[in-house]
């Protein structure tokens, strides 16, 4: 007689509830979270127990999956937390750049939270460690490991916002320059395609892109221009800017506006005579004199490029970032601009 052997007993399971952590490889839409946890569950995944029995290795195992998937994800957390400096030397033009892109102080709410993050995570493995001496069996023992996995996979999917924006804000400031001397930075304004670019590669031994179309620059780069021996100063080369209201629709037109605030004292600001960036003369000016309005505190050396196409009759200094021409007068402008924001000269030594 054949004998058929009964299919094992196995409790139908009901549909997961709306909130509860999914497992370990199955999407959640938390992309960056579930990165992190599949990191860590592989890695605890290769945990082997010591003991004398088979409950003792067991209770090992448990405890060594709880530590390690635990320290993976303490450690993902707090270079998350640590991607932006949010300390109070940060330079003023990055706080005003990161305020503008993600809102005012929700960078810095982002990491307080990512850090809370970490501190209810490790209190997660306290607990779930002072269990494990009182599980009486491998069943106790894989539910409290099961148990941690998922309040730990809750824990980072309620901070996934926070880490995809502090990744961001970590991208948005590492494409921009690092800067020092705030009262000696000088930056350079004016239209698009007018020559800003051309420029700053000119007075420093920056290599910013130059094309003859508009809007080549859509973030702010600098070099430096050296003022006297060891003494530099940073030059910014900022997007075109086409109007100086308070809240430009192009996010580039907003970092120049940021960029010419958070600048030293002087500015260049940089006309083309000739038209061909595609703005008139009197259309050059009308934004410069509301320049001059929204920020009077500022000094705005003028200088028309493109001299060796049109020289006009006015007073500005005159320049060619093509063939060179007029540059020392410019750097020489600068310097005398610039003399009461420079460092004082050291003693002579007789």
């Amino acid at each position: 007689m054949t004998v058929t052997a009964a299919p094992p007993n196995r409790r139908r399971q009901g549909p997961r509830r709306k909130g509860a952590p999914s497992a370990p490889g199955r999407p959640t839409g938390h992309p960056l979270s579930d990165a992190i946890l599949e990191i860590a569950f592989h890695r605890s995944s290769k945990v082997v127990g010591k003991g004398q029995s088979s409950l003792e290795r067991r209770r090992s195992q448990a405890r060594g999956k709880i530590i390690k998937s635990a320290g993976v994800l303490l450690r993902h957390l707090r270079r998350y937390e640590g991607l932006v400096d949010l300390s109070s030397t940060a330079d003023p033009f990055l706080r005003a750049l990161l305020e503008d892109a993600f809102g005012e102080g929700r960078v810095a709410r982002s990491a307080l939270r990512i850090r809370r993050a970490r501190e209810r995570l490790l209190g997660l493995r306290q607990e779930e460690e002072r269990t494990l001496p009182k599980a009486e069996d491998t069943y106790a023992l894989s539910n409290s490991v099961r148990r941690f996995y998922g309040r730990a996979a809750s824990v980072l999917f309620e901070v996934e916002a926070d880490l995809v924006r502090m990744e961001k804000a970590s991208a948005l400031l590492r494409d921009r320059p690092a800067l020092e001397g705030g009262l000696s930075r000088v930056a350079v304004v004016g239209f698009p395609n007018v020559g800003k670019s051309s420029l700053v590669a000119r007075l420093t031994r920056a290599r910013p892109r130059v094309a003859s179309y508009p809007f080549t620059t859509l973030a702010v780069s600098a070099g430096h221009l050296e003022l006297r021996p060891g003494v530099q100063a940073p030059v910014l080369d900022t997007p075109g800017l086409r109007t100086p209201e308070r809240d430009p629709k192009h996010p580039a037109e907003r970092e120049a506006l940021l960029a010419l605030r958070h600048s030293g004292t002087v500015a260049i600001f940089l006309f083309d005579p000739t038209g061909s960036c595609g703005w008139t003369m009197e259309q050059q000016e009308g934004l410069l004199a509301r320049l001059k309005e929204r920020m009077p505190e500022k000094t705005f050396l003028e200088v028309e490029n493109k001299s060796d196409l049109l020289r006009s009759p006015s007073a500005r200094l005159k320049i060619s970032c093509v063939k060179g021409e007029g540059l020392d007068d410019l750097v020489g402008a600068l310097k005398g601009l610039l003399g009461s924001a420079l460092p004082p000269l050291p003693p002579l030594r007789e």
